[in-house]
C-alpha cells in the first residue's frame, strides 16, 4: 500500500475546532510579574516582586494547538511548556510540563476577556481568574488554592503584560 492508500487514523479530526480562534489575544510575547505575599516561602520571608519572566504563545503549524512557553530568570522558578487544544465542549484543555518534573493538565476558558484555569485534584485543587485589560496589552489575575476542592485561598498574583516588539 502507498501512503495515498493508507487510511487515515480515527483520532485525527476532520476539521480544526473554530473555538480555538478564541486563543488569538494570547498570541506573541508576554512579559510576568508575579507577587508573593511576605510569609509565602515560610514565617518571616518577605513579600516579593519578581518581573524576571517571559511566557510566549505561538500556534503549532496547523494551529490545532497553542504552544505556550514560559522562561523564568529567578532560579527558584520552574520553567514551563504547555501545550493548549480544545476540549470539544468550547473549553480548552492545557497539558503543563515544568522543569521541576512536574506534569498536570489544567481545564481553561478564555471568553469576554477573562482566562480562567483550574484542575481539581485531590489534596492540592488550583485555580486561576486573570482579566484583560481594554487594549488587550495586560492580564492581570490570581492563582489559587484548595486542599479540600471547596474551601478556596489566595496562592499569588500572576500579572502578564504585552511585550514590545
Amino acid at each position: 500500500m502507498t501512503d495515498a492508500q493508507d487510511p487515515q487514523p480515527s483520532d485525527i479530526p476532520d476539521d480544526r475546532d473554530v473555538s480555538l480562534d478564541r486563543l488569538e489575544p494570547l498570541l506573541g510575547a508576554w512579559g510576568v510579574e508575579v507577587f508573593f505575599a511576605a510569609d509565602f516561602f515560610g514565617p518571616g520571608s518577605p513579600a516579593v516582586t519578581d518581573r524576571s519572566g517571559t511566557t510566549t504563545y505561538e500556534w503549532m503549524k496547523t494551529k490545532r494547538f497553542l504552544v505556550e512557553r514560559s522562561i523564568i530568570d529567578n532560579p527558584a522558578a520552574p520553567d514551563t511548556i504547555v501545550i493548549i487544544g480544545a476540549a470539544g465542549d468550547g473549553e480548552f484543555v492545557r497539558h503543563h510540563y515544568d522543569s521541576r518534573g512536574v506534569s498536570r493538565t489544567y481545564q481553561m476558558s478564555l471568553d469576554d476577556g477573562v482566562l480562567r484555569m483550574w484542575r481539581m485534584e485531590p489534596g492540592f485543587s488550583q485555580r486561576y481568574t486573570g482579566t484583560f485589560n481594554e487594549d488587550g496589552s495586560r492580564i492581570t489575575g490570581a492563582w489559587e488554592k484548595s486542599a479540600d476542592g471547596s474551601t478556596w485561598e489566595h496562592d499569588f498574583d500572576l500579572t502578564y503584560f504585552r511585550k514590545e516588539s
